[in-house]
C-alpha cells in the first residue's frame, strides 16, 4: 500500500503542476506587448475655443464609425506610473494633482478629451503628418495616457508645453491636440518630423483645429474665405467654418456661449458625428450630446467627489438620461471596464489586443494607489527604476485573478498532501516541517513538487549509505 501511495501521489502532483503550466501557457502565449502606441482610429474631429471674455468655452466633435464611449470621474492624489521605460531604463511616476472628467474611447485612464478641476481642457484630432519623436531618455507615453497625464498635473497651457522636456509622446495614432486653460489661453500641439511644434499667443490667430496641420488650416482660411472653395477638403472646410464662427462670436453669458458652441459643432458635424462636447470652465461643467441621445445634458464638478478614497465612477456616453447627470454615474467595476475595452479592440481595425492583455492593462491601471495622506509623494514627475517592470507585475495580477479560483484548491490539496506525508514520514525538526508547510502555502503545487523531489533525493542518499 505504501509503495502504491508513493507512486500515485507524485504522479498526481505532477498532473496538478502540469495543469497549472498549461493554463499559464494558454493565458500568456500568442500575446503581443502592451500598447506603447495609441490605437489608430479612422476618425475626423473638430475642436475650438470661444473667447468669452476672460474665459474659454471649449467645443469638440468626434466623428467616427466607432460609437462606444465612457465618461470617467478621475481622482486626484493617485500614484500613477507608465508601463514602458525610457532608453535609459527609467519609468515615470507622479501623483495626480487634479481630478478630472474625461471622455474615453479605449478605456480607463485613456482620455479622448477632458477637463480638470483647474479648468484645463484638451481634445485630440487625427493628423496624418504626425511623426514620433526619436526615442530618448524621456519616458514614453501613448496619446490617450499622455492626455490623462496633462489633466492630472497641469492648470495652464504653458505647463503642458513645458512638459515636453520631461516626457515623450509615442503617437502612432497620428494625432495633434488643442489645449486651452481657464484664462482663455490656447495652444495647438503637433509632432511634425519628430519634433514638437506648438502655436500659442500671436502665433494662434484663431483657436480651432481639425485634421490638417495648423499651418495648412490657417493658410486655407486666410486665402479661401468662401466655404464652397474648400468643399473638396472636409478638414479644411470644417476648420474654416469653425474659425469663422469663432471670430464672429461676441462674449455673452455662459449659457449663451454654450448654446453657440453647440450650434458651431452642429455646423461642422458629419453623418458619422458620434458626440459633441462643450466644456465650460467658468462653471466647471461638461455639456454633451450624442447621436443616440441628442438631448443636451451636463456634468457639474461641484456634485462630484474627486477624493481617491472613494470609488471611481463612470457613465456610458449614450445613457438615456437628461439634464444634470452628475448623480447618474455608477461605481467603476473591472467587469464593466473590461467589457468596454474588449469591445473597443474587437471593433478596432488598426490594432488588436487580446483579452488577456486588456485584462493585464486594466488590472495595472486599477492598482494605482491613493496617496492623499502622504504629502511627501505630492511631487512632480519622478523617474525611477522598479525591481520588476510594471508590465510584469501587472501580468501577475491578471494571472492571479484568472487562476485564483483554481489556485486556491490546488494549494489546499498540495498542503494537505505535504502535511499527511510529514505526519507519516520519519521524524524531523519542527523548523524543517514548518518550512515545508510555508513553502507549500506560498508556492502551492510547485512547493509540493519541491517537497517530493527533496524526499526522493533523501531516500536515494539513504539507500546508497
Amino acid at each position: 500500500m505504501n509503495k502504491t501511495i508513493q507512486v500515485l501521489f507524485p504522479i498526481l502532483a505532477l498532473c496538478l503542476l502540469g495543469g497549472v503550466i498549461l493554463l499559464s501557457m494558454a493565458l500568456i502565449s500568442t500575446q503581443t506587448p502592451l500598447p506603447a502606441e495609441a490605437p489608430v482610429l479612422r476618425r475626423t474631429c473638430t475642436a475650438f475655443c470661444l473667447d468669452n471674455g476672460d474665459r474659454c468655452v471649449f467645443g469638440a466633435n468626434q466623428d467616427n464609425t466607432l460609437e462606444i464611449g465612457l465618461l470617467f470621474v478621475n481622482k486626484r492624489h493617485m500614484l500613477k506610473t507608465t508601463w514602458d521605460p525610457s532608453t535609459s531604463g527609467e519609468y515615470a511616476r507622479w501623483v495626480s494633482k487634479y481630478g478630472s472628467v474625461t471622455i474615453n474611447f479605449v478605456g480607463y485612464q485613456m482620455a479622448w478629451a477632458g477637463m480638470n478641476e483647474a479648468g484645463l481642457m484638451i481634445s485630440t484630432m487625427s493628423l496624418a503628418e504626425t511623426r514620433d519623436p526619436t526615442p530618448d531618455e524621456r519616458p514614453p507615453f501613448n496619446g490617450p495616457f499622455w492626455m490623462q497625464y496633462q489633466l492630472d498635473n497641469h492648470s495652464t497651457v504653458e505647463q503642458v508645453i513645458a512638459s515636453d522636456a520631461e516626457i515623450r509622446l509615442v503617437e502612432s495614432a497620428v494625432d495633434h491636440y488643442l489645449v486651452c486653460d481657464r484664462t482663455g489661453a490656447c495652444a495647438t500641439i503637433e509632432f511634425l518630423e519628430g519634433k514638437l511644434v506648438y502655436r500659442t499667443g500671436e502665433g494662434l490667430p484663431v483657436s480651432a483645429l481639425t485634421n490638417s496641420t495648423y499651418h495648412d488650416s490657417i493658410s486655407a482660411w486666410e486665402e479661401s474665405p468662401l466655404k464652397e472653395r474648400l468643399s473638396d477638403n472636409n478638414s479644411l472646410w470644417r476648420f474654416t467654418t469653425a474659425a469663422n464662427r469663432v471670430r464672429a462670436f461676441e462674449p455673452s453669458s455662459s449659457d449663451a456661449a454654450v448654446a453657440y458652441a453647440f450650434d458651431t459643432l452642429a455646423a461642422v458635424s458629419r453623418q458619422d458625428t458620434v458626440w459633441s462636447f462643450v466644456f465650460d470652465p467658468a462653471n466647471l461643467r461638461v455639456h454633451f450630446r450624442t447621436n443616440h441621445n441628442p438631448r443636451v445634458r451636463y456634468v457639474d464638478f461641484s456634485s462630484l467627489d474627486f477624493s481617491c478614497r472613494t470609488p471611481v465612477r463612470l457613465l456610458d456616453v449614450h445613457a438615456d438620461v437628461s439634464g444634470d447627470v452628475s448623480d447618474e454615474f455608477i461605481v467603476y467595476t473591472h467587469a464593466a471596464s473590461f467589457a468596454h475595452s474588449t469591445s473597443f479592440f474587437s471593433q478596432h481595425e488598426g490594432m488588436s489586443l487580446s483579452p488577456f492583455l486588456v485584462d493585464t492593462l486594466l488590472w495595472g491601471l486599477e492598482s494605482f494607489p491613493c496617496q492623499d495622506s502622504d504629502t511627501s509623494t505630492q511631487a512632480d514627475l519622478v523617474l525611477y527604476r522598479p525591481m520588476l517592470p510594471p508590465t510584469v507585475s501587472w501580468a501577475g495580477l491578471a494571472v492571479l485573478h484568472r487562476v485564483g479560483p483554481f489556485w486556491i484548491p490546488l494549494v489546499a490539496l498540495s498542503l494537505a498532501f505535504v502535511v499527511w506525508r510529514i505526519a507519516l514520514g520519519q521524524p524531523s525538526s519542527l523548523g524543517r516541517r514548518l518550512t515545508w508547510v510555508l513553502v507549500t502555502i506560498i508556492l502551492g503545487p510547485f512547493g509540493l513538487l519541491a517537497y517530493l523531489l527533496a524526499q526522493r533525493k533523501k531516500r536515494q542518499v539513504a539507500q546508497v549509505s
